[in-house]
C-alpha cells in the first residue's frame, strides 16, 4: 500500500502542485519568466482536474507566484521554475489575492515577483532587527529564584515550567555559543562544574531561595545551574511532550560535553530515565498508520535520539581521579567513561546504543510512509485526510532519521549473519522533500500563518477551554525546517518567509506584570513584558505573551537571518567568480605549498610564513567551528594581512591554498571588477562592491594589485579624483575588517605605492614580504623530481 502511495503522490503529483528546478531561461522568455515541468496524468480521473489546475498556473494568471534568483551584474541569470497549486479546501484565508501581494512587493520593493540582492538585503535587516532584541525579551521571562524560565514570570508559583525554559534555551543557541552572540551580556554560558560547584545554597531540588530578578543588569543567566534545575524538575515521564524535549535540549546545550562529562548520580539516573522513555516510545512497525504519537512528538523523539547517536562518543577516564578518594570518587571515576552521544555509562540504559540506532531505523520508516501518504493525499485532492502539520512533521522526522543514520548499513539480527534483509536505511529522496516543503509554503494562509493540523497529543479533545497550547505553534515548524534544510532548499519559498516576518512583526504582544501598588495612590506598576502568543490562544490570553511562544519565534527568525545571509553569501560569491569549498577543509595544496622565512633565517626570532598563517588564522578558527556551537576568537586573531613581493611569488596561490586549507569559500577582486562600470563611475563601484564583500561569511577575499585606487594621498600632482578614492577606499577596508565576518588579503608588488593611513593597523593586522622562495609552490609536486 505504501509503495503504491508514493508512486501516486511522486507520478501525479508535480501535474497539480508544485516542482521546482533550476535552468537558464529560453532566449525567448523573459528575464524571470516562468516555465513549468509536467508529467502526465496517471489516469484519466485526473484530467479535468489538471486542466483547470493548469490554467490557474499560466504564468500571467492573477493567483500565480513564484520567485526567481537573479544577480544584479556578473554572473549567469537564472530562473526558478515554480507552480503555485490553489488547494480545494474551504478552509478562511487560503490563497493569496493581488491585493495582499502587491502590498508586500511594495514593502520589499519587489518588482516582478523577483527576490534581488537588495530585496533580500532589506528582508535580512528587518530580521536583525527582530533578532536583536532577542537577549532582552527572553530575559523578561527569566526568574532566578527557581533557575528557569516562566510561562509567564509569577504566574506559576515554584512549579518550574520545562517546556518554557528548554525552548528559552534552544533560543539562546539558535545563532551559535551565547558567549559570541548579542547574548553574551545576558547567559553565563561556562557549562564546566566549577561555574555552580560553589553553590551552597543550591537545595536538591534545585531551586534557590535568592529572590533577584533578572531586571539586575549584574546578574546573568547561568546555562549550567538551569539546566541542572530543570532536570531536576518534577517532570514526568510519561509526558513524551516533555521528555524528548528535555532530552535533546540537554544534547544540544552542551555541545562539547563539560556537562554530560561531570554530572553527580542523581543526574545520571534522571538522564538514563529520559533517555529510557524515549526509546520506549519509539514508532512501531506493527502500528501502521495508527501511530500512539502524534507526528509532532514522534518528531520530538526523532530530534532527541538523533541527538544522542551523532554526538561524538568517546571512552576516557579522567586522570586527575586518584583511587584514594573514597566511595564518592569510584562512582565519579565510574561514571566518567563515557559512551554513546558521550554520556557517562551510568547514564546510559542497557543495550542504549542497539536501541537506539534501532529506534531511528523505525522513524525513517514510520515518518516515510506518513510523508508519502500526506503527499498522496495532497495530489488527489483529498483535503479531509490531508493534515499539514502530519506532513511538516513527518518531513522533518524523516530528514532527522535519515541524516543521523548515514554511515550505517542495517541490523544484525543474527549474529555472524551481517545486516539482515530490509533494515538498510536508504538515502534522503530530495525530490520527495523538495515537493514536501513546497506543499507545506502553498498552504500558508494570507496572514502569514498555516492551519492547526493535528494537536500535540492525540487524545486532545475540545472541551470549550482554552486549548492553544495544544497545537503546534507554526513558528516553530517554520524554524525548524531552516535547521533541518539547505538554505537553496528556500530560494524559491522566500515569499511565504517574507509572510511569516509580516505576521511576527505585526503580533508583537505587550503587556505589564504588576509588582508593586502605592498604598497612596492606589496605581500598580510593574515590569514591561514583550513577546508573542500562539494565535491557536483565545480569549484574554490571545494579546498576553509567554515564554515558549516568544522563544519560538525568536529561533525562527534567527534561522531565518541565517538562511537569509547564506543566500546573499552565494550570490555575491557567483556574481564575483568565486570558489567554494563547501566548507570542507583540504590539506593537499596547502601541504603543497613551499614555505618561505619571514626575516632573517639565522634571526632568534626567526618565523615563517606558514606558521604565522597557522598560528594568526588557521588555528582560531578552526578551533571555533570545531564544535557543534560555534565560538569566534577574540585574542590573537588576525582578519586581514598585505602580501608584498616581486611579481610571481605566488601570493595569489598562497591565499586560495589558505581558502582550501580552512574550508572557505574565495574570491579575488582585481582592478577589472572596480572598472566594470567605466572610469567615471569608480567610486559607486567601489560602494557596489564592498556592500556585496560584507555579505560574505567564512571567506578568503584577495584584493589583487589595487594600488591605483589606493594611491599615497601626500604624492606630489595626484588629481583629487584619485585623493577621493583613496579616502573611499579607507572607509569601506575599515568597515570590512570591523565586520569581522571574512579574511582578506591585499596582494602587491608596489607597498610604497600605498597611502600611510591604508597599510596602518587597524586594517590590515599583518603586513606579510613574501621572497623569491615561495616561486616553486605553483609547480605540482608530481613534476619535481626526486632528490638523488
Amino acid at each position: 500500500m505504501t509503495a503504491w502511495l508514493l508512486l501516486a503522490s511522486l507520478a501525479s503529483y508535480p501535474a497539480t502542485s508544485s516542482s521546482y528546478v533550476l535552468h537558464p531561461p529560453p532566449a525567448h522568455a523573459p528575464s524571470g519568466g516562468i516555465r513549468r515541468r509536467t508529467s502526465p496524468p496517471t489516469s484519466s480521473s485526473y484530467a479535468s482536474f489538471d486542466r483547470r489546475r493548469n490554467r490557474r498556473h499560466h504564468p500571467h494568471h492573477a493567483a500565480n507566484r513564484f520567485r526567481s534568483s537573479s544577480h544584479a551584474t556578473a554572473g549567469r541569470r537564472w530562473s526558478v521554475i515554480a507552480s503555485s497549486s490553489s488547494s480545494s479546501s474551504t478552509s478562511e484565508g487560503r490563497g493569496f489575492d493581488d491585493d495582499r501581494r502587491n502590498h508586500h512587493h511594495r514593502r520589499l520593493g519587489i518588482r516582478g515577483g523577483r527576490f534581488t540582492y537588495d530585496d533580500m538585503k532589506s528582508l535580512e535587516s528587518r530580521l536583525s532587527i527582530v533578532e536583536v532584541e532577542a537577549p532582552s525579551l527572553l530575559a523578561s521571562f527569566y526568574e532566578s529564584r527557581l533557575l528557569s524560565f516562566s510561562v509567564v514570570p509569577g504566574s506559576v508559583g515554584d512549579q518550574i515550567s520545562v517546556t518554557s525554559t528548554c525552548f528559552a534555551l534552544q533560543a539562546m543557541y539558535a545563532t551559535g555559543d551565547p558567549r559570541s552572540t548579542s547574548f553574551a551580556d545576558v547567559v553565563d554560558a561556562d557549562m564546566s562544574r566549577g561555574s555552580s560547584a560553589n553553590d551552597d545554597s543550591m537545595p536538591p531540588n534545585g531551586r534557590r531561595g535568592d529572590t533577584t530578578t533578572s531586571s539586575d543588569a549584574s546578574t546573568r543567566i547561568p546555562i549550567r545551574k538551569v539546566i541542572e534545575s530543570v532536570l531536576r524538575a518534577n517532570w514526568r515521564e510519561e509526558d513524551m511532550f516533555q521528555v524528548p524535549l528535555l532530552l535533546y535540549t540537554v544534547m544540544y546545550i552542551d555541545g562539547d560535553g563539560a556537562f554530560l562529562r561531570d554530572m553527580d548520580g542523581d543526574m545520571c539516573a534522571r538522564m538514563r530515565r529520559l533517555i529510557e522513555a524515549t526509546i520506549e516510545n519509539r514508532p512501531r512497525r506493527r502500528s501502521g498508520i495508527s501511530q500512539p504519537t502524534s507526528a509532532y512528538i514522534t518528531y520530538l523523539i526523532t530530534r532527541a535520539l538523533s541527538a544522542q547517536a551523532t554526538k561524538s562518543s568517546t571512552a576516557r577516564t579522567d586522570p586527575a581521579m586518584s583511587e584514594d578518594d573514597g566511595e564518592e570518587s569510584e562512582i565519579i571515576r565510574r561514571d566518567a567513561v563515557l559512551g554513546m552521544g558521550g554520556l557517562p555509562i551510568s547514564a546510559l540504559p542497557m543495550g542504549a546504543e542497539s536501541s537506539t540506532l534501532l529506534a531511528l531505523t523505525r522513524c525513517v520508516e514510520v515518518s516515510y510512509n506518513e510523508l508519502c501518504r500526506q503527499l498522496a493525499y495532497r495530489a488527489s485532492g483529498d483535503m479531509s485526510s490531508f493534515d499539514i502539520m502530519r506532513l511538516a512533521y513527518s518531513l522533518l522526522s524523516y530528514i532527522e532519521a535519515s541524516n543521523a543514520m548515514v554511515g550505517t548499513a542495517g541490523l544484525q539480527v543474527v549474529p555472524g549473519e551481517g545486516p539482515a534483509s530490509g533494515t538498510t536505511v536508504r538515502p534522503i529522496n530530495p525530490r520527495l522533500i523538495k515537493s514536501a516543503l513546497s506543499v507545506f509554503f502553498e498552504c500558508q494562509r494570507a496572514d502569514g500563518m498555516w492551519d492547526q493540523g493535528q494537536p500535540i497529543y492525540k487524545s486532545f479533545r475540545r472541551t470549550g477551554r482554552d486549548v492553544g497550547n495544544a497545537y503546534v505553534f507554526a513558528a516553530d515548524t517554520v524554524g525548524s525546517l531552516l535547521d533541518a534544510l539547505p538554505a537553496e532548499d528556500f530560494r524559491p519559498h522566500l515569499e511565504g518567509l517574507l509572510r511569516l516576518l509580516d505576521w511576527i512583526e505585526e503580533r508583537r504582544a505587550y503587556e505589564v506584570i504588576p509588582d508593586y501598588c502605592d498604598t497612596v495612590s492606589g496605581q500598580c506598576y510593574g515590569r514591561p513584558l514583550r513577546g508573542w502568543a500562539s494565535p491557536h490562544m483565545s480569549g484574554s490570553k490571545s494579546s498576553s505573551p509567554v515564554a515558549w511562544s516568544t522563544a519560538q519565534v525568536l529561533t525562527c527568525v534567527s534561522r531565518m537571518r541565517k538562511v537569509v545571509r547564506r543566500l546573499l553569501h552565494v550570490d555575491v560569491l557567483e556574481e564575483f567568480r568565486g570558489k567554494s569549498n563547501q566548507g570542507a577543509p583540504r590539506l593537499s595544496s596547502w601541504d603543497r605549498l613551499l614555505d618561505t622565512d619571514l626575516g632573517d633565517p639565522n634571526g632568534s626570532d626567526h618565523r615563517t610564513l606558514k606558521d604565522v598563517l597557522e598560528q594568526r588564522m588557521i588555528r582560531p578558527f578552526s578551533d571555533a567551528i570545531r564544535g557543534s556551537t560555534a565560538r569566534v576568537p577574540k585574542v590573537g586573531i588576525a582578519y586581514s594581512a598585505i602580501l608584498f613581493g616581486p611579481p610571481g611569488t605566488a601570493k595569489t596561490t598562497i591565499c586560495e591554498s589558505l581558502a582550501e586549507r580552512m574550508g572557505w569559500d574565495f574570491v579575488v577582486i582585481d582592478t577589472s571588477n572596480f572598472l566594470e562600470d567605466g572610469l567615471t563611475n569608480v567610486a559607486s563601484r567601489i560602494r557596489y562592491m564592498f556592500d556585496r564583500l560584507g555579505s560574505l561569511t567564512n571567506c578568503v577575499i584577495l584584493f589583487d594589485e589595487i594600488e591605483e585606487f589606493c594611491l599615497d594621498r601626500e604624492t606630489p600632482g595626484l588629481a583629487m579624483e584619485s585623493r577621493l578614492l583613496t579616502t573611499s577606499m579607507l572607509t569601506q577596508l575599515n568597515d570590512l575588517r570591523r565586520a569581522k565576518k571574512s579574511i582578506f588579503f591585499l596582494a602587491t608588488n608596489r607597498l610604497r605605492a600605498f597611502d600611510s593611513a591604508i597599510i596602518r593597523p587597524g586594517r590590515f593586522d599583518m603586513q606579510l614580504a613574501i621572497d623569491d622562495n615561495a616561486i616553486p609552490s605553483k609547480v605540482d609536486a608530481d613534476m619535481i623530481p626526486p632528490c638523488d
